[in-house]
């Protein structure tokens, strides 16, 4: 017996010998490479001899294992002009990825197996990969690939089957890793990917696809200080048209258009391709219509009232401004709303706090990605995640003082802001023309259109990004800096007269004739003529010495106000003029500052909160008009409160000088607003101011705070050409102080 296994044994030695030796030829000349281990004259391939694929931004490449020895005999020495296998087989797998991942579809088509290309033609190929990628909201796809030991081909003809790894980056569902196998196989000498829809994703078929359900998650809410809601997601009632229920179409369209007052054939054009049992929406209308609608219509045949969910604003106008409003997204958002997880038709913040606050707002999309039978039946449901609801914004406002200020401009355009230097809260933001944001949800007409984007230019916040000269409220800076460069005294007098002619081959006026006024009764009369001297003093001694004083106040920059959307300002100087004028800065420039005017801009808000800095005695902070951010469940995601930024450059005393010109305004008959607030109680610190524009009459502005010995209540009005401060401002400014003292402010809601 073992004289004869001897034989055997021996006799299969020289058969394997042979077999190999032809199997290394046939090896060799189909490229790839023996398996052996390696001779003298053999370099093994690693990972750090194979080429290099190119790299892309989410780029991913085959891993080579380190060789290993297998128990048999390497009879031959691969040719140093062939390639060995794994790296024809990871060329071949690294080629195919970079195509996947740069979303290179045509290419990956060539790369497909004989049999693969004729089960599935180019376009078909092409277009279910892009269909695919684009509906599940793919941002990129990240391939690797781990070629295995044994790279021994089997079958006929020869394939290898690589493991890959596939992530799918989603914009809503985040990573979604498979893992999968790549199969190659050999065609006339190159490596081909024997494709079936299962690259995709593991059970696809020809007949199967991918099912996407995105799930909107309900928007945030944004409330008032006490919990109004100013703007959630609520009903609507939706007018459609159910085709298939029409019995009278001439009587339904009559009916329609007269409610509606919408042309009958623009109704009819809305479903003339529809299926019957479609609901075809023609016109959003507020849910408080419901029941008006209902009687006009609930008994029209083919006509289908629906309630469903959209932004509300229940105050309209009286708030649009600082919580702005919501529109559809649409395609040409998508390159940067749609890594974000939004689609075509989701709903977006476009101004104010649902802008601002979108992030906080929009909550976090749910999805299910599933292989659906062509029946409906779910195969495999491969991710899926719940909506998460949106936050809920808290605002520092208190709404019936917003309605109030909206109240008090009526008609007249320009901004009331209401805030509470303790704390610098801002209280009311009204601006005047506004707009009902609740048109850009339920739709607006050609006519509402135009008049959104004409001359009065409602859309405009003016509050926060109206920009004007401030006329004499602007007087305090420059008291301050003359005070403070010693360029004058509380006690010095000026001649205020109605002319000045401090400037060579100039004359200037004075509002009124005032006599001979003291620096803080001339605060007090807003005496021009003093602050011309002054402004000439101060630019005389250094150009730069009121420009850098207001900044030093915060002007010619936003304030920093949480939850609004600012303009800088302008606060000229030297350097500006030259720059942008063109011109050298003259002393007139230097007097047309010291009075708010000339070249100087500056918002509402911006002035506000000068004031605001005076009342808390010169430490400069951010005003605050969101407070809160609240989670679903209640929690405090963020909170925000007034920072201190620094403080003014002035001193306590000087100080001191500037709030007693103020506090005589509105309670003597040398102050401005005197005769608008004559008989009133309560007892004030305050400006006024008339600035000139391009307009023939003056804008016209008010600011002032109250209690003087601890001010909680400040108030400016600012009116768009409305003629003299004292005279138009000033009245507006004691209505709403009388409002709010007679309503005092409740705690933040927390």
């Amino acid at each position: 017996m073992r004289s004869r296994r001897s034989g055997r044994s021996a006799l299969g030695i020289v058969l394997a010998l042979t077999l190999t030796a032809v199997l290394v030829v046939a090896c060799s000349r189909l490229g790839i490479a023996n398996r052996g281990a390696p001779t003298p004259t053999e370099a093994p391939v690693s990972p750090t001899t194979a080429p290099a694929r190119a790299q892309g931004p989410s780029s991913a490449t085959a891993t080579l294992p380190p060789p290993t020895s297998a128990p048999t005999v390497a009879l031959t020495v691969q040719p140093a002009n062939s390639a060995p296998s794994n790296q024809v087989i990871q060329q071949a797998v690294d080629q195919y990825i970079k195509a996947w991942e740069g979303g290179k579809y045509t290419d990956l088509y060539q790369m497909l197996s004989h049999d693969a290309q004729a089960s599935i033609s180019q376009d078909k190929f092409v277009g279910r990969y892009t269909n695919i990628a684009s509906g599940i909201d793919q941002t990129s796809v990240v391939v690797t690939a781990t070629l295995p030991v044994d790279l021994t081909p089997s079958g006929n003809p020869p394939t290898v089957k690589v493991p890959i790894t596939v992530t799918y980056n989603l914009a809503v569902l985040g990573p979604v890793t498979e893992d999968n196998t790549l199969p190659l196989v050999l065609e006339n000498g190159q490596w081909k990917v024997a494709w079936t829809p299962g690259l995709i994703f593991k059970d696809l078929t020809a007949d199967r696809v991918v099912r996407y359900d995105p799930v909107n998650p309900t928007r945030g809410s944004i409330l008032d200080r006490n919990g109004n809601v100013l703007a959630e997601d609520g009903n609507i009632l939706t007018v459609g048209i159910v085709p298939g229920e029409i019995k009278d179409e001439g009587a339904m369209l009559k009916a329609l258009s007269d409610y509606l007052k919408m042309p009958s054939d623009s109704i009819k054009k809305l479903y003339a391709n529809a299926q019957p049992d479609w609901f075809v929406p023609v016109k959003d209308l507020p849910d408080s219509d419901k029941t008006t609608a209902q009687q006009k219509l609930g008994n029209v045949l083919g006509v289908s009232l629906r309630e469903r969910v959209r932004r509300v604003y229940p105050y309209g106008s009286a708030t649009a401004d600082f919580v702005g409003y919501v529109s559809p997204v649409e395609q040409s958002d998508l390159k940067t709303l749609g890594p974000q997880g939004y689609d075509v038709g989701d709903w977006v913040g476009r101004a104010g706090l649902e802008s601002w606050g979108e992030k906080y707002l929009a909550g976090q999309k749910g999805a299910t990605l599933a292989i659906v039978n062509p029946d409906g039946s779910v195969v495999r449901t491969i991710a899926q995640k719940p909506a998460v609801p949106g936050d809920t914004i808290i605002t520092s406002v208190d709404v019936n003082y917003q309605i109030e200020a909206n109240k008090i401009l009526a008609d007249k355009p320009g901004s009331i802001i209401v805030m509470n230097p303790e704390d610098n809260t801002i209280l009311a933001l009204a601006s005047n023309p506004s707009f009902d944001p609740n048109l850009f949800v339920l739709g607006m007409s050609d006519a509402q259109w135009n008049q959104l984007n004409g001359p009065d230019h409602p859309l405009l916040f003016r509050p926060a990004q109206g920009l004007y000269p401030t006329g004499s409220i602007f007087k305090v800076i420059t008291m301050a800096a003359a005070l403070e460069k010693g360029v004058t005294k509380p006690s010095e007098t000026f001649n205020c007269g109605l002319d000045w002619n401090g400037l060579p081959g100039v004359t200037l006026h004075n509002w009124t004739a005032e006599g001979t006024l003291n620096l803080i009764q001339s605060l007090t009369g807003s005496c021009d003529p003093t602050f011309y001297t002054l402004g000439l003093r101060l630019n005389q001694l250094d150009p730069n010495i009121l420009p850098t004083f207001a900044r030093a106040f915060g002007l010619g920059q936003p304030t920093g106000a949480t939850g609004v959307d600012e303009a800088a300002g302008l606060v000229p100087d030297p350097a500006w003029k030259a720059k942008n004028i063109g011109q050298a800065w003259y002393d007139g420039d230097g007097v047309n500052l010291a009075i708010g005017q000339g070249y100087l801009l500056a918002t509402p808000l911006q002035m506000a909160n000068v004031y605001s800095t005076i009342a808390n005695h010169g430490t400069i902070r951010n005003p605050v008009l969101v407070t809160e951010i609240k989670g679903p469940d209640g929690s405090v995601v963020q909170s925000y409160s007034a920072k201190p930024k620094g403080t003014i450059p002035v001193s306590a005393q000087n100080l001191g000088y500037i709030t007693q010109g103020m506090s005589t305004v509105t309670s003597t008959p040398l102050g401005t607003a005197y005769y608008a607030w004559k008989g009133s109680k309560i007892p004030m610190e305050a400006k006024t101011g008339s600035a000139e524009n391009e307009t023939t009459k003056s804008h016209a502005w008010f600011v002032g705070y109250t209690p003087p010995d601890h001010p909680n209540l400040l108030a400016l009005v600012m009116l768009e050409g409305g003629g003299l401060g004292g005279e138009f401002a000033a009245p507006l400014g004691r209505q709403i102080v009388e409002y709010t003292v007679a309503h005092p402010i409740k705690p933040v809601v927390h």
